[in-house]
This record gives C-alpha cells, structure tokens and sequence, in this order.
C-alpha cells in the first residue's frame, strides 16, 4: 500500500505522536475525577435530580457516548445550579417510564416514538452470563463497548451504564451481545438541562468539567482526606491536567514527549497527589491522587 502524506497530515501525525506519548500517564482513568455532561451517575428515584458524579466504583462506564462527528441534541439553555448540585452538572428529570429487553442475540430496538423533550436516553446493561456487547445509536456499530467476566456475573462488576444523546435523526437503538453474553437491557428517557459554573470569592470558576461553561478554573472531584475518607472538592485545572509536577504544560515536540515522559517515570512511578479544596480554592480539604 501506497501512503500519501501532504503537510496537514504530517501535521496531524506529529500531534498524533505527540499526544499518544502523553496519553500513556495522563490520560489514564481517574476514578475520582467526576465526568462531565453525558455521564452522569447513577439516578435516585423518578422525577428530577442532580448529576451524582460517575466514579464508576464496581460500574464499567464506557468513554464515548456518541461516535465523534454524529449529531448532538439540542439541550435546553443552561440554568443556575440549584443547592446540592454540582455547578456545571446537567439536571435530570424521567422522562416516561423504562423499557426492559432480555438480550440474547443482536437487538435493533425503536426509538423514534419517544416522548417530547427526551434529550437522551440512559441505557443499563446487566450481564446474565460472561462475554462482550456493544451497545449505541450508530447504525454501522461504532458503539461503546463492555465486557465482563464469570466474576462479575452477580455482582456490581455485571452492571454498566451510559447516557446517550439522542437528536431527530436518531431512531433506532442497537445492543449486539458476543461471546455468549445474555443480559437484562434497560432503556429510560431522560431530560438534561445543564447548569453554568459558579464564581468564589476569588473569581475564579468552580464545578464540573465538561458542561455548557467549559473547563472551570477549580474542577470538581472525589478526593481522599487526611483521614483517608472520601471528600468532594475541587483541584485547580492547570495542576489536574499537567503533564507532571515539572511540567504543567504539554509537550510540543514529539522529542520532547518522550524525554518528559522518561523524566516523569523516573521521579514519579506510582503517581502523585495535587491538593482538593473547598470551592474557595483556597481551603484545603485533601488530596486527589494522579497516575
């Protein structure tokens, strides 16, 4: 096979290489840090609630909900954040009541009948037996995946969940099980409105990453305190999102990608801690761990 390059696309795989070096410590998993708008955790009850934060625990959450390039809904305009919601985390309210499918083959589940004012729908795979599914609204099976082991079978690890926008054009909902899986399927509606971020005293912006105000100064996250318990808090963005402690930016050069990278495993193997604080920024209350 004959490649052809031209200046964008050795452009394109410059940063390709680059951002690959990076991925291999940065963009690893964080169970605390708290998804943005299209995953947000698990509901309480019917009617109206707020975004819990998706630190998965037993819960296997897919990274994608919808393949790049598909259409978004169209979400109602954002409103203030109530007390006890998170700032930039959507509001959800139920939306009709669930459908339940028993899965044992590929499934082509309508969805064009949905009621007025559904913006996604929250799809629920509980595994019955080991083996694979995909699951999504893209008809040529660019979906998330799960798979699941005879060890999650009975347990939190069998569950998993994904709240997938849906606009006028989506109408068909696909769940392909492989590897022997058979699995309980459960479809509820749901209406997001996001929420904006808010401003401390210090004017800088605090809440989730990921809403309709973008990455906030101070982003939330499930951190550990000093006691060693679970504290929701805030870590500055620059810090969160550093290559390493000696680096807070990223590298530009595929050179020195690699030497950062070597730099950061050397003096940092297992991770490092960057502190949580209260919404002032400046009220210490742990720490959040990276790597």
């Amino acid at each position: 096979m004959n490649a052809q390059f031209d200046a964008v696309r050795s452009a394109a795989i410059r940063r390709m290489l680059i951002e690959d070096v990076a991925a291999s410590g940065r963009r690893r998993p964080r169970p605390g840090l708290i998804v943005g708008l299209l995953v947000v955790g698990a509901l309480t009850g019917a009617g109206a609630s707020t975004a819990a934060f998706a630190a998965t625990g037993g819960f296997r959450t897919p990274v994608i909900a919808q393949p790049a390039g598909q259409p978004q809904p169209d979400l109602p305009d954002a409103v203030e954040a109530p007390p006890g919601t998170i700032p930039g985390a959507p509001l959800i309210s139920l939306v009709g009541a669930p459908t339940v499918l028993s899965v044992t083959a590929p499934v082509e589940h309508p969805i064009s009948g949905r009621p007025d004012g559904v913006t996604h729908v929250r799809v629920t795979v509980t595994a019955l037996t080991a083996g694979s599914v995909d699951w999504g609204t893209d008809p040529g099976g660019n979906n998330p995946g799960a798979a699941f082991g005879r060890g999650d079978i009975g347990g939190r690890g069998a569950t998993t969940w994904y709240d997938f926008p849906l606009d006028e054009t989506t109408d068909t909902f696909f769940v392909t099980p492989s590897r022997g899986l058979t699995a309980t399927v459960s479809l509820q509606y749901l209406n997001l409105t996001p929420t904006h971020l808010k401003r401390n005293a210090a004017g800088q912006t605090y809440g989730l990453e990921g809403g309709p105000d973008g990455v906030p100064d101070l982003i939330a996250v499930s951190g550990v305190s000093p006691e060693g318990e679970g504290v929701l808090g805030y870590a500055r963005s620059g810090e969160l999102h550093a290559f390493s402690p000696e680096h807070p930016e990223q590298p530009s050069t595929p050179e020195e990608a690699h030497a950062w990278q070597e730099d950061r495993q050397e003096k940092h193997p297992v991770g490092w801690d960057i502190p949580v604080f209260e919404s002032d920024g400046t009220t210490q209350i742990g720490t959040f761990h990276i790597g």
